[in-house]
């Protein structure tokens, strides 16, 4: 998408503005990133060209990007990342939720087996079945990943030019405008509030912490988090 930076960029569409790239990372602040970056983001090439659909990890981007005859380099990226313990809890509560809208939910992402399936699943059950080789699932298995899978390269080497945290998103994204002087608007209120109540903590036994520790051992050594 290109963000403009001055009134001019902003007002006429043929003044393009700063290229950036948004790596959406599921269950991660994407659609209050959405709504910042509004129109904008409806202009985007990952929006626009369907080889580039989905949730993909940034050399994913760069290679589909290379297919094309672009470069990753061009643009500006950016991701969001958040704690894998309470990333976990919103993956189990967002697939086995009811939706009314085909457009929403898990009919949205596509996890209509796991749907069905984590209906009769505790937490802990849900825990389980991602160490389970085994288990029947979806083929992409999003929630099989780490968080920093998004935002690596094959090196283990951070290859987005911005990582911002679900935890301090607001901060984190006036930070970004600040660097680049992108004129975007920050939604006044919270955009997809968990419909749970609980916190996340509270959905975990002692024995989920330590299984969910040991699968994220980079995320937890790379940004720092702990239960």
């Amino acid at each position: 998408m290109y963000v403009p930076r001055t009134l001019l960029e902003e007002v006429a569409p043929w003044r393009r503005g700063l290229p950036m790239l948004f790596i959406h990372t599921p269950k991660c602040g994407g659609s209050f990133v959405g709504k910042s970056f509004h129109r904008h983001k409806k202009r985007c090439i990952s929006l626009r060209n369907p080889n580039l659909s989905g949730h993909l990890l940034w050399r994913e981007y760069r290679d589909r990007l290379i297919e094309m005859g672009l470069s990753i380099g061009d643009y500006k990226t950016f991701s969001v990342v958040r704690n894998p313990f309470s990333w976990h809890v919103s993956w189990y509560n967002y697939i086995r939720s009811p939706r009314k809208r085909k457009k929403q939910g898990y009919h949205q992402s596509g996890y209509y087996l796991e749907h069905e399936m984590f209906q009769k699943m505790s937490f802990s059950n849900y825990v389980d079945w991602l160490d389970d080789p085994d288990a029947i699932r979806t083929e992409r298995f999003d929630m099989g990943k780490q968080v920093s899978d998004w935002v690596l390269d094959e090196e283990e080497n951070i290859a987005v030019d911005h990582i911002l945290k679900q935890e301090t998103l607001v901060q984190d994204l006036n930070d970004m405008v600040s660097t680049y002087g992108i004129r975007i608007r920050l939604p006044s209120q919270p955009v997809n509030v968990s419909s749970y109540k609980k916190r996340y903590q509270d959905f975990y036994t002692s024995e989920d912490v330590d299984k969910i520790a040991a699968r994220h051992q980079r995320d937890i050594r790379i940004f720092g988090y702990e239960f």
